[in-house]
């Protein structure tokens, strides 16, 4: 691997691991959840949830620019 594509793999990997991490617990909860009676608590839990919160969840990953490497 080159020293530049090296410097931009360890640029994003923190951030890699975390978007991964969130997609196996979305997972888990969404369509992981197979027993009706867990799915309407995560369904009740959701609709509880403050609005501000789930939204700063949901777009935890999507306001991100790619590393300027130098």
């Amino acid at each position: 691997m080159s020293v530049p594509r090296r410097r931009y793999d360890a640029e994003r990997r923190r951030r890699t691991r975390s978007v991964a991490r969130a997609a196996r617990q979305a997972g888990r909860m969404g369509h992981g959840l197979t027993h009706p009676l867990a799915a309407a608590l995560r369904d009740a839990a959701l609709r509880l949830a403050p609005s501000g919160i789930t939204l700063r969840a949901a777009l935890r990953h999507a306001d991100w620019a790619p590393p300027r490497l130098r």
